[in-house]
């Protein structure tokens, strides 16, 4: 009941609020004319249309940029997008190598240093797919306690080399990401997988932790049911749906993945005491805590009767790397990061078919997985179809409606005397999508949450739309468009780079902002609003209609 109050609030939000300003009714000159639903077809992926660039970069970005006069255009602006192409756009951004890496002995929050990062980083492509990664293969600063045998902060250190490591294997080979994630030492502690021994401290034989096979198999590679390549379930000939995985092959893998522990210069003897937590190197393998006995994994593979520690590992990921489930799973999870929540089995399919075989015979190569996400047709499509099917496009997280405001109003950042990204981030965190601190293994919200109120969608960023966190939204609008705590975090806005008539801005407005789509409705209110007595000035009236149309659904939602 919550969120579908939620949901009535965010849709009655330009209709119910009060304006204050006078009127002004100026035609837009005919280079400000907006580009119509009905002109945003399919198109060349070389010559993208403006609004097509701007929905591109609301999908592979923190947010569109406007050169605003420089040339040539830099990388991640509209213009810079219409004059390569999107093809280009996306091979210029895998060519970007990781910018300044999270530095986790700083004396700045983690939040804050993803949130600058976000809004100035020109590597925003392998930022936005790491943050996807994140919040699928989980890890939260809340599941790393603190010790007082190292000499840093072991949540910070942990989850900054964490960070690090998605960011360097965004466009890398998900096995080899698989492989990584496995063996850090921030998943090591928070999923049980540092010092999780086969043996107790009598040397007995005991069942190991099953915390990261559990997550591993259901969160992170194959989900609980098995799946057509399309991402719908894989029925039996009765008609239902059938187990990914059972119980005892979480089992097997536990036994499989069981002897590593934190990196030191020797190996806890069997059943030890464990080694002091070090969250800057992998964890390193103990093959006397390790189960050698062979184990049955997926799909009848077993592993090798008395082989290493190592070998078990490979041999377990190789197992589930190879599973059919996992094409689908991550595919379909990735397009509803980036571009939709509610895709179609055709396009998880096309992007799953990647996955499986980038053209070259090589499986799990991420960069080719996502430029096809990016270059599909139902991510290029015109909108006029799209906006008549139900469930395109997915609300903004928190997160990404920060930076989305952010990056379109361009603001000057203090970094040298005050930090704007805590700011940012604890704008996110109030409307409940704190980043690198999500709740529980499941992320911020699970990806088959469904859409309030429409049987049979998913919206999983409506998990953590409420009666509070839609007030968090208008009230982050509010306080960056009208306070001083704005100024006074180092965040500077310059609103003289807006149109100055009423009419020009809700031109301006609907031509970039909402690419194209602003209804008549919207429109009108806007003017109306706007032309209010009460908005008594420039800047009031200019706030004022970004006030209403960031808050409008048309926003709300990216589509």
């Amino acid at each position: 009941m919550l969120r579908r109050t939620a949901l009535a609030l965010v849709l009655c939000a330009t209709s119910c609020t009060q304006a204050d300003g006078p009127s002004a009714a100026e035609s837009p000159p005919p280079e400000q004319e907006v580009l119509g639903r009905a002109e945003q077809a399919v198109e060349s992926l070389e010559t993208p249309s403006e609004a097509n660039s701007i929905r591109f970069l609301e999908q592979a970005s923190f947010g569109p940029k406007l050169a605003r006069g420089v040339a040539p255009a830099p990388v991640g602006t509209v213009e810079h997008v219409m004059a390569v192409g999107i093809t280009q756009s996306l091979t210029e951004q895998f060519a970007l190598q990781p910018a300044t890496p999270f530095d986790g002995e700083s004396a700045q929050d983690l939040g804050s240093q993803f949130f600058q990062r976000a809004v100035t980083g020109e590597d925003q492509l392998r930022q936005r797919v790491a943050f996807a990664l994140s919040q699928i293969l989980v890890v939260s600063q809340n599941g790393i306690p603190d010790s007082a045998r190292t000499p840093y902060v072991d949540s910070k250190v942990g989850l900054a080399g964490y960070m690090n490591l998605l960011s360097q294997h965004a466009f890398g080979d998900f096995r080899v990401l698989l492989e990584e994630v496995t063996k850090n030492p921030a998943m090591g502690r928070y999923l049980d997988m540092a010092n999780n021994r086969a043996f107790d401290s009598k040397g007995n034989p005991i069942d190991p932790n099953e915390n990261y096979a559990r997550e591993m198999l259901q969160l992170f590679t194959l989900g609980t049911d098995k799946l057509n390549l399309d991402g719908t379930p894989a029925l039996d000939v009765n008609g239902n749906r059938q187990r990914a995985y059972s119980e005892e092959q979480v089992k097997a893998f536990a036994h499989t993945l069981s002897g590593w522990t934190w990196n030191a210069t020797a190996c806890p003897a069997k059943g030890a005491a464990i080694n002091t937590p070090d969250y800057k190197n992998p964890l390193m393998p103990c093959n006397d805590n390790h189960d050698t006995s062979r184990q049955e994994l997926l799909r009848g593979v077993f592993t090798a009767a008395g082989g290493s520690i190592t070998t078990h590992l490979t041999q377990a990921l190789n197992n589930v790397f190879n599973d059919p489930n996992v094409p689908p799973f991550i595919s379909k999870q990735l397009i509803q990061h980036l571009v939709t929540s509610n895709p179609t089995p055709g396009y998880v399919k096309r992007v799953a078919t990647v996955f499986k075989n980038d053209g070259t015979g090589a499986r799990g190569n991420l960069q080719a997985v996502v430029r096809a996400i990016l270059e599909d047709d139902e991510a290029r499509g015109a909108l006029p179809p799209l906006n008549l099917r139900p469930g395109f496009g997915h609300l903004r997280s928190p997160a990404l409606f920060v930076t989305n405001v952010v990056r379109w109003l361009d603001p000057t950042l203090d970094t040298a005397t005050k930090d704007p990204g805590l700011k940012l981030s604890n704008w996110s965190k109030s409307m409940n999508q704190w980043v690198t601190r999500p709740p529980s293994v499941f992320s911020f919200y699970p990806p088959n949450a469904p859409l309030p109120g429409a049987d049979g969608l998913v919206g999983p960023e409506f998990a953590i739309l409420d009666t509070a966190t839609i007030t968090a939204r208008a009230n982050f609008l509010h306080e960056f468009l009208y306070s001083g705590s704005t100024a006074n975090a180092g965040i500077t806005v310059d609103y003289e780079l807006l149109p100055a008539t009423n009419a020009d801005l809700v031109t301006y407005l609907g031509r970039y902002w909402l690419h194209g789509t602003m209804a008549p409705e919207l429109e009108q209110k806007l003017l109306t609003a706007m032309g209010d007595s009460r908005a008594n000035s420039a800047i009031r009236k200019k706030k004022l209609g970004l006030y209403l149309t960031l808050l409008s659904p048309s926003f709300q939602i990216q589509r």
